[in-house]
Parts: C-alpha cells; sequence; structure tokens
C-alpha cells in the first residue's frame, strides 16, 4: 500500500486515509498527514470546509470571465466568491462588471462587507437576488467611479441556480422594495 510521508514534524498526525474509485475498484492510499494539510490547491476538488479568505480568484489584464470567481459546483448550482484582489490592469480597462441578463440561472448574492464597488447603499448583511433574465449590473455612476481603481477589497458569495428559486415569505419580510430604482440615475 502506498504511504506518504509529511514534509513537516510538525503536522504529523494519525494516519489519514483517502479512497478512490477508479476502474470499478475502490482504491485506499494511507497518509502519515491529513491530505488538506498543503499550502495550495489549483483543482477541482475542495474539502468540505473552506474559508472565502483562502480563496484567490484569477487576475487578469482585461475584465475576467464570472467563473474565475467560481469555488464551488454542484448539481444544478454554482458558488462563486468576490474576494479582496487586483482589479483588471490594462490601462483603459473597465473594472466594474458589465451590465448582462443571466441566461441560465437565478443569482443571489450575500454582502460580507460594503465595498462592493458596482453598487451603492450595500452593507454588511445585505441580500440581491438577480432572477433568470431580469438586467442587473452597475448602478449609474460606479464605472465612472471606478475609472483608475487598482484594487477592490470586496467580499461576498453569490449564489447560481439552474433551477427557479422561490421567495418564502420571510424573504419578503426583509425586501427593500427600493431596491429596483437603484438602477435609474439620480435626477
Amino acid at each position: 500500500m502506498p504511504r506518504a510521508t509529511s514534509c513537516s514534524s510538525s503536522t504529523m498526525v494519525a494516519a489519514s486515509f483517502v479512497q478512490t474509485k477508479a476502474r470499478g475498484r475502490i482504491i485506499r492510499y494511507e497518509y502519515a498527514y491529513h491530505p488538506f494539510d498543503i499550502v495550495g490547491w489549483d483543482g477541482y476538488v475542495f474539502p468540505w470546509a473552506f474559508s472565502i479568505h483562502d480563496f484567490a480568484p484569477i487576475t487578469g489584464k482585461l475584465h475576467m470571465p464570472p467563473p474565475i470567481h467560481q469555488s464551488f459546483q454542484g448539481a444544478g448550482f454554482v458558488i462563486c466568491s468576490f474576494c479582496p484582489r487586483v482589479l483588471d490592469y490594462h490601462p483603459n480597462a473597465i473594472v466594474v462588471p458589465y451590465n448582462h441578463s443571466n441566461v441560465d440561472s437565478d443569482e443571489i448574492i450575500y454582502y460580507c462587507n460594503d465595498k462592493f464597488g458596482s453598487r451603492k447603499g450595500i452593507e454588511e448583511g445585505s441580500i440581491t437576488v438577480h432572477p433568470l433574465g431580469i438586467p442587473h449590473g452597475p448602478q449609474p455612476g460606479a464605472v465612472e467611479a471606478s475609472l483608475g481603481a487598482t484594487r477592490t477589497e470586496e467580499l461576498a458569495v453569490m449564489l447560481d441556480t439552474y433551477a427557479p428559486l422561490w421567495l418564502t415569505k420571510e424573504a419578503l419580510q426583509i425586501e427593500d422594495p427600493e431596491y429596483w430604482k437603484s438602477w435609474q440615475p439620480k435626477k
């Protein structure tokens, strides 16, 4: 049976076992350390607990597509983490997302702080819901306000579902009835 050794004696724990299934067989590996005792991972299998503070999205010269924020995927949903990061660094880049409509999912965003560049009036604990097909994106003035920005400190978690979401009575009780007006220019 394969055995692995730890690089650091300070992380030694009782043996950990990992089972994989390949070609119809279960293969068991024994490790002298916990398999999640790692510095980094650039794969797509994550442990069941993952701190948003440990997520590092891919950044680029130009605006990157939404999957760079994806941290989990399951049957019928994805979870994206919007984390502090360097913004697009092309001299003429528009660093806030463009207006868009989700063509295949409903979207909920939970804001962990009030530093979301494309939205005004967001507070820690705010929640927004954007159903499939409803246009949304930066509020009026957000693009102009972002010019010259090189970094964001935003922290939010987004859930995209591929089946419709149905709002509960409890959700309707915390609805901000003025939210939809946030995309209208100020007069």
